[in-house]
């Protein structure tokens, strides 16, 4: 897995308008051949706007040529 942390600053004015997700994303699944997995908050304010956040990455899966069966239950 790969962590890319975004910082985001605290304006307790307006909220924040944020697009340097979509640039990172972007990078790392079609020039880095990473998938997107989610994201996690780090760090909250005092009003509870997020102000830090990991993007999270992981490489896919080398085809192994076989894939597990989920277990079933009867």
């Amino acid at each position: 897995m790969e962590f890319v942390r975004l910082k985001y600053a605290n304006n307790k004015l307006i909220n924040a308008d944020i697009r340097e997700h979509q640039d990172i994303i972007n990078e790392y699944v079609e020039k880095k051949g990473y998938e997107y997995v989610g994201f996690i908050p780090t760090l909250f304010g005092p009003s509870g706007k997020m102000l830090e956040i990991d993007l999270i990455f992981k490489k896919p899966e080398e085809d192994s040529g076989a894939k597990s069966e989920p277990n079933k239950k009867s």
